[in-house]
């Protein structure tokens, strides 16, 4: 029944997002869809109507994020599967009509992350202003080893960023690149500095 509710989830959530912003890009419509069906999302809507409570798992960390972590965080998957199962029930119990079982879950799903209020992620971000500056980006992976994701910058150590037991790999990658980030903004703003009093 979860992977019923997967899917339909997906479809639902795929052509309320198309219809509702037109002239976004089809990659951005993917991000934007990810985000509003991933583990974490789905996490949050279990917790919002107690669902947890039937379970012996805890609210564990999504209280820590009051929209999504973006990574940071490793919610427990059954809290996901949980609304997938309610939602493939709904869906079946529908005769299989998207459009009904939007309109019994759509008030649950919200509030849905929009093109607004989605945070760019540190990665997407850090990229970003590399390209912009022309800078050269080179990711050094240790994550089998020690948990730990760096990022060098022209050749040099600018950020490094760690997962705990339990966190995903994406959140040292966002860890990484948030700390890389800041230290590209600051070597800008000394080399802005520089060039200023030369001149």
């Amino acid at each position: 029944m979860s992977n019923v509710g997967d899917s339909v989830l997906n479809l639902m959530i795929t052509k309320e997002h198309y219809f509702a912003y037109p002239d976004l890009s089809s990659d951005n419509l993917t991000n934007l869809r990810s985000v509003n069906v991933d583990i974490e999302k789905l996490a949050r809507v279990a917790i919002k109507y107690n669902l947890h409570n039937h379970l012996q798992e805890s609210r564990s960390s999504t209280l820590e994020y009051p929209l999504h972590s973006l990574g940071r965080i490793n919610p427990p998957k059954v809290l996901a599967d949980i609304v997938e199962v309610l939602i493939g029930a709904i869906y079946i119990d529908c005769n299989c009509s998207i459009d009904t079982t939007w309109q019994a879950v759509k008030d649950m799903l919200q509030s849905l992350i929009t093109p607004e209020t989605l945070e760019i992620q540190s990665v997407i971000k850090f990229i970003e202003l590399c390209q912009k500056n022309n800078l050269r980006i080179e990711l050094v992976d240790n994550w089998d080893k020690t948990r730990e994701i760096e990022y060098f910058v022209d050749g040099k150590f600018n950020g490094k960023g760690k997962s705990s037991l339990g966190e995903k790999k994406e959140a040292a990658k966002n860890k990484a690149a948030n700390n890389a980030c800041h230290q590209v903004i600051k070597n800008l703003r000394e080399k802005t500095s520089v060039d200023e009093m030369q001149s």
